[in-house]
């Protein structure tokens, strides 16, 4: 439901955005910055209310109990959740944005072909896909470990990510997030300089930023199976 009205929510105001913009100029920002406001908001809070539930929702439902009767590995079991997860979203995410992209190619004074904004469209699920990646690996390491994942999620994305990624913030700082490395993955078309601002001043390249959150993910997901593997958790 969280997804889906997430989705929904960024079609509705892209219709109206469709028939009312006038200007040129803010009819070919509106796709990159819609992407990088709304549905980078949409990847997190999909990141942390889905991937905490991966296995709180076991726990709550007493369905971890049936599962470690069965011949099945807790590592397993918590890696088939997850990429259940990455792909449910990614594939509801990217379906809702490529829609965006039809509803507003339509527009006179957008530059470009439909072609190009449909290619562009891919890459910016690319990097959504990422981050849905990415928090969602630290999300299941709240689940196995914390009493309230999402609280702690929540804590995480919207307040230090958030502080973090401020253009005043040192590097030294924004290289401690996240969001310093996927932001370097989005796509620079259209974007204001305020928003590549973001970045810092010494961004890392696009292949560092890469690396780092592919580093990132599969630390996370194996500090993940091992605390799950480890615990044991009272029903």
């Amino acid at each position: 439901m969280l997804i889906l009205l997430g989705c929904v929510l960024t079609l509705v105001v892209a219709l109206v955005f469709r028939f009312m913009a006038r200007g040129a100029g803010s009819v070919n920002r509106f796709i990159p910055e819609m992407t990088l406001g709304l549905y980078g908001l949409l990847t997190n809070l999909c990141s942390i209310f889905y991937g905490t539930a991966i296995i709180s929702d076991e726990i709550e439902g007493k369905g971890l109990t049936y599962l470690q009767m069965r011949p099945l590995r807790k590592s397993a079991v918590l890696l088939s959740k997850f990429a259940a997860y990455l792909v449910g979203t990614v594939a509801l995410i990217a379906s809702s944005h490529l829609i965006l992209t039809c509803i507003v190619v339509t527009h006179s004074k957008l530059q470009n072909g439909i072609f190009f904004h449909i290619g562009m469209s891919f890459l910016y699920s690319a990097a959504l896909g990422l981050g849905l990646l990415t928090y969602g690996a630290l999300a299941a390491v709240l689940a196995v470990r914390f009493k309230h994942p999402v609280l702690w999620g929540l804590l995480f994305v919207l307040g230090w990510e958030n502080l973090t990624i401020q253009p005043m913030m040192p590097m030294g700082i924004k290289r401690l997030s996240m969001a310093h490395y996927l932001l370097r993955l989005y796509p620079d078309y259209k974007l204001s300089p305020e928003l590549i601002a973001l970045r810092g001043n010494e961004p890392p390249s696009v292949w560092v930023a890469f690396l780092v959150v592919c580093v990132l993910t599969v630390g996370l997901l194996w500090l993940a199976s091992r605390i799950f593997r480890e615990r044991e958790y009272l029903m």
